[in-house]
């Protein structure tokens, strides 16, 4: 396997003939992603807005986002044509239909197996926050069924409303002289979260492939396409994520920004600039690995890495 700096200088020459085409197919699939943030802002800032942002960014996602996606990665293919470095010859046309192609090709089977992606994934997390929705389901019988658990969320809601030094020592003896075992259980409560989100972390490195799998190969079925990303991926989960931290500027800027201006338009624009590069260098990565595994299948007959 190559460093991250051969795939990230593969994507530099792959996008030198036509960076701003790259932008402009970029600026497509991120235009939905803003109107999603513009939408989002007109929901109040209350447990009711919140739950309606997330059941319309969910929608959203699985309707709008995860089929561009699918495009996007199609179209960014159309780089991989071999130019000569020494060539005069201008920059190829990019067909930036091809960015919308998730729906005017298959779309029943593209949107199946992003929302079996979803769903997946939707499923580890939950197993991951299982120790902690027990705690938390614990405490709320506990709370409704004994004085001692009710005082100590009675004090807790109080040094939340004005946390004083006074308060929060007062929470801390009251809990130690009523409850001596709640900070150990809630430390392993928190370990035993951790653990339990260690599987969902390594299926999200594995599912991240699924986008361009399915841009190779939009008739691709639920079954196979999640076992060529296991294929894919066994083993080079890390490498990716070292690859993914070699962009680490590139992904806290704009955030940093947007936390200073408040202004999902700019923290738009910087994405704009980056994403081009940053998703070119994964898909060489994919690649790679993916040429590899359809080799072995049609030498050996079984995707051997």
């Amino acid at each position: 396997m190559y460093s991250s700096s051969y795939y990230k200088l593969e994507a530099r020459r792959l996008l030198s003939k036509g960076y701003v085409s790259a932008l402009i197919g970029t600026l497509i699939l991120l235009i939905p992603s803003y109107l999603l943030s513009l939408i989002n802002s007109l929901f109040p800032l209350t447990l009711h807005g919140a739950l309606c942002t997330i059941a319309v960014s969910f929608i959203f996602g699985i309707f709008v986002t995860n089929i561009l996606t699918v495009g996007y990665y199609r179209f960014l293919k159309t780089y991989e044509k071999e130019i000569p470095a020494n060539s005069k010859r201008p920059a190829p046309r990019h067909d930036y239909n091809l960015i919308l192609s998730g729906f005017t090709y298959n779309f029943r089977n593209t949107f199946k197996v992003m929302f079996m992606r979803e769903l997946y994934m939707l499923g580890w997390i939950l197993t991951g926050l299982a120790p902690i929705l027990l705690f938390f389901g614990a405490m709320v019988f506990l709370i409704h069924t004994t004085d001692a658990a009710a005082n100590v969320y009675s004090l807790f809601t109080q040094t939340l409303i004005s946390p004083t030094s006074d308060m929060l020592q007062n929470f801390s003896d009251h809990v130690m002289a009523n409850c001596p075992y709640l900070p150990i259980v809630m430390l392993l409560t928190l370990f035993m979260s951790i653990a339990a989100s260690i599987p969902a972390i390594m299926k999200n490195y594995e599912y991240a492939v699924i986008p361009m799998i399915l841009a190779d190969h939009p008739n691709m079925d639920v079954p196979h396409a999640f076992g060529r990303a296991r294929d894919i991926m066994t083993g080079y989960k890390l490498k990716y994520f070292l690859i993914q931290l070699s962009f680490i500027l590139y992904i806290v800027l704009p955030q940093l920004i947007y936390m200073i201006t408040q202004s999902y338009l700019i923290y738009t624009i910087i994405t704009l600039v980056f994403s081009p590069y940053i998703n070119m260098t994964l898909l060489r990565f994919y690649r790679e690995l993916n040429n590899i595994i359809e080799y072995n299948i049609m030498v050996h007959g079984r995707p051997i890495l």
